[in-house]
């Protein structure tokens, strides 16, 4: 029978990665006793107002940015597609381009 070696279950950080690991652990670890600083002295009332209003901010702009790339994957609107598609009027239309004689055909 083969017995199998199990995983450890906290392998050991090594390298960058373990780096990156311990910076990104400090950093969220600083922010988190900064923010409980600033909000020891708040009501349970006041907290909860501040996360709807989080959750709603945050969730509109999800809204917003998912809503833009679906629109951007199936181009513009009907609507609009007419318009963008129609040749500027800057100055008058010409069926073909003018001739230009460059005088090296007639030449005397």
């Amino acid at each position: 029978m083969i017995r199998m070696k199990k995983p450890n279950a906290n392998p050991p950080e090594q390298g960058v990665s373990g780096h990156i690991n311990r910076v990104i652990a400090d950093v969220q670890r600083k922010s988190a006793d900064y923010l409980n600083q600033k909000t020891a002295g708040w009501s349970v009332f006041k907290l909860k107002i501040v996360l709807i209003l989080f959750c709603l901010l945050t969730g509109n702009l999800i809204l917003f940015i998912t809503g833009k790339a679906i629109l951007a994957a199936n181009g513009p609107p009907k609507i609009f597609k007419e318009k963008l598609h129609q040749t500027p009027l800057i100055g008058p239309v010409l069926k073909e381009p003018p001739k230009v004689d460059t005088g090296s055909k007639n030449q005397h």
